[in-house]
């Protein structure tokens, strides 16, 4: 959807891309022990000032929810550099 999407940043030169971070732990917890593992992520879309996102966003959340991920908040924080729109999802992992 995004040709360009790389973990935590991107140096390039692309005007419109994907970063993404996550954080992990300890989750569903039986007999004192985690059975486990819950992720938050978030994917960050840039693009420049003026571009239309209506489709694209829409495309991403599909994506996201389609890959097992739960169905994403969006936040926008834009600013007067370009368009950035931060998707917040997660998922858990069974042991």
């Amino acid at each position: 959807i995004v040709a360009v999407c790389v973990s935590d940043v991107y140096t390039g030169t692309a005007t419109e891309y994907c970063t993404f971070n996550y954080s992990e732990y300890p989750a569903a917890f039986a007999d004192n022990a985690s059975q486990a593992t819950g992720y938050s992520i978030q994917l960050h879309w840039f693009l420049p000032l003026g571009s239309k996102p209506i489709v694209k966003k829409a495309q991403i959340k599909a994506a996201l929810i389609a890959a097992g991920f739960d169905e994403p908040t969006v936040v926008d924080a834009s600013d007067e550099a370009g368009i950035h729109l931060v998707f917040e999802t997660g998922c858990v992992e069974w042991a």
